[in-house]
């Protein structure tokens, strides 16, 4: 396992070789980390990338071909070693590929490429998903960062979360950790919602259509960190009951389906993903 580093005058990148995670990022003009600290009492992750599931199969096995494969919740990639292609100061490239161990699990010859570009206060990700097999690979994939609360070192209650829209339908996680079929409408005011201290007691919100393509957390009325993502699916969670000081905002290209329903196949793409704006604080 091994850490690698991306500097500028504004930002001091941390990723870990294990999932290719971002785990820690210090905007160095106000000297304040944005990033969760993995505090396992709360959560043990950072900025996790979810392949090749986000989200779980019922019982967490899926058939292919007439063989059973388990694989639990949002797949094996976030634990596994990656292995360094580039490196430099303002540039990481890290490859995973699949082995006899990952095929117990996910029957598909893949190559997964992630790319961190470090440009002024900007952190730009890309996701490479290469099929190396001669038939079509099922897959999902996404990322889970988990950003601190403004303004609150100690609760995620009263972080207000804006969005470049000026309505937001979500769904919830239903039966077998499958979303369910009931929309709802998030409390917008002024393109923003403000999360309670209950608000993911029944776990994350799911977002879909490219309802939005900017999410902000806001300190002082300004954004304090913003997320761009060109996904036609997002969500927001954080930890239930335990009211920490973070909250994620995902972003996916498949999300495991709802309860009856088939999870869409997908090529193998490259995907440009999302871009992390970081501010100084207010």
């Amino acid at each position: 396992m091994a850490e690698y580093v991306l500097e500028n005058n504004i930002l001091k990148v941390t990723v870990d070789s294990k999932g290719c995670e971002i785990r820690d990022v210090l905007c160095k003009t106000d000297n304040t980390h944005r990033m969760w600290n993995a505090n396992p009492e709360g959560w043990k992750r950072v900025a996790p990338v979810l392949f090749p599931l986000i989200g779980k199969y019922k019982d967490n096995q899926s058939i292919y071909n007439g063989k059973v494969y388990e694989m639990g919740q949002h797949g094996f990639a976030r634990d596994m070693e990656f292995t360094l292609v580039k490196h430099n100061d303002d540039m990481l490239v890290m490859r995973l590929e699949s082995d006899e161990n990952t095929k117990e699990k996910y029957p598909f010859d893949f190559a997964l490429e992630l790319e961190y570009h470090l440009i002024d206060n900007e952190i730009k990700e890309v996701y490479r998903v290469i099929n190396k097999d001669n038939v079509m690979m099922h897959f999902s994939i996404g990322g889970h960062p988990a950003f601190v609360t403004p303004g609150n070192d100690a609760s995620m209650a009263g972080c207000k979360i804006r969005f470049d829209a000026d309505r937001i339908t979500y769904h919830l996680i239903g039966d077998y950790q499958l979303m369910a079929r009931d929309e709802y409408e998030l409390p917008l005011i002024n393109h923003e919602y403000t999360i309670q201290e209950d608000s993911f007691e029944k776990d994350a919100f799911i977002i879909e259509g490219g309802q939005a393509g900017t999410v902000s957390l806001v300190k002082n009325e300004k954004p304090f960190v913003t997320v761009k993502f060109d996904t036609p699916v997002f969500g927001l969670w954080s930890c239930k009951s335990k009211n920490v000081p973070f909250v994620c905002a995902a972003v996916c290209s498949v999300v495991s389906g709802r309860k009856g329903s088939t999870v869409p196949v997908h090529r193998a793409v490259v995907w440009k993903n999302r871009c992390h704006r970081f501010y100084r604080g207010a």
